[in-house]
């Protein structure tokens, strides 16, 4: 997926909005913007930013390649669409190491837009996890996001696989993740 889809196609999902709404909203054709969200035609930055706008959001430019916190939110949902969960850990992982690689206004930068709904509320709440145990441990702003309902899990889940060492990881793992209901060693975090 190109990089203009992408963002599209975060931005709608994650404010919700049908296709046909937000067609509606920017004055085009349904099956033009269904072929922009899946990268079957090239956005221009400017038909671009119009249907953004529209659903309150403009395009900005970061003087990094690192990845954003919603560009990863749409790789785990790719990935876990096709059902490779290792590929949708390692797009977390990689959000994690680009966050823990980056100073700290481009950390918050990276973190501003929201990620949409990977499809799988223990990865959205992962990535919310990471996400503020990587900023509030430098005491850096939060983005509002990682506050929504959707961000947090009913159920705890242990991403340690092994039933043994789960109580470890459970007494080790950081509050910022425990807040959002994951369960994790810090020790996979080391290398951020």
């Amino acid at each position: 997926m190109g990089i203009a889809a992408g963002l599209l196609s975060s931005a709608r999902r994650h404010r919700n909005v049908s296709g046909r709404a937000l067609a509606r909203s920017a004055s085009c054709s349904q099956a033009g913007l269904v072929d922009l969200e899946n990268g079957n035609s090239d956005a221009t930055t400017d038909r671009l930013d119009r249907v953004l706008a529209c659903l309150g959001y403009q395009v900005t430019v970061l003087p990094t390649r690192l990845g954003t916190a919603a560009a990863a939110g749409e790789d785990v949902r790719w990935f876990l669409r096709a059902k490779n969960f290792d590929a949708a850990f390692r797009a977390v992982w990689q959000l994690a190491d680009d966050l823990g690689r980056a100073d700290a206004a481009l950390r918050v930068a990276l973190c501003v837009t929201p990620p949409a709904p990977t499809g799988d509320p223990r990865f959205d709440a992962l990535i919310a996890g990471i996400v503020e145990y990587l900023l509030s441990g430098e005491g850096l702003p939060l983005p509002t996001w990682l506050s929504e309902d959707s961000r947090r899990l009913g159920e705890p889940w242990d991403v340690e696989p092994v039933p043994s060492l789960q109580a470890s990881a459970r007494s080790r793992t950081p509050a910022a993740l425990a807040r959002h209901g994951v369960f994790l060693d810090p020790m996979e975090l080391v290398n951020l």
